[in-house]
């Protein structure tokens, strides 16, 4: 009985590291990214239930862009829908990337029209035009 219990509990803790080494979640695919650049935050807005934020990464490349967008929406904590931007410098018109975040399924319902989808939540649609890249 005692080996059976030792068995399960070391599935369990297999399967519980596995399941955190997953990366994140971009269009409701997984999908892999190299580390995040510095980025400064600028002209963050949070209001009950949504949030923007523009990420400043000077010489941008949109791998960088995805990355940095992944690695701030893990801090966000509060807002059910979140717009993260990536320009090249504060003054810029045009942006990199934009990842728009939702909490979960229904506020992605509520704040997208279901646009953002996916297999876990929270998940990130990403928009990626780079028109100067």
């Amino acid at each position: 009985m005692r080996t059976r219990t030792t068995a399960a509990l070391i599935t369990a803790a297999l399967l519980a590291t596995l399941t955190a080494c997953g990366s994140s979640d971009t269009e409701g695919k997984n999908v892999d990214t190299p580390k995040p650049p510095p980025y400064t935050v600028a002209n963050k807005n949070e209001k009950t239930k949504t949030g923007s934020v523009d990420l400043v990464i000077p010489g941008a490349t949109v791998d960088q862009a995805k990355a940095a967008i992944q690695d701030y929406a893990k801090s966000i904590d509060g807002p059910l829908n979140y717009s993260i931007t990536v320009v090249r410098d504060d003054a810029d018109k045009t942006y990199v990337c934009m990842g728009e975040w939702a909490k979960d399924e229904n506020a992605s319902k509520i704040y997208t029209g279901g646009r953002i989808k996916g297999d876990t939540w929270p998940a990130i649609l990403m928009n990626c035009p780079d028109p100067k890249g």
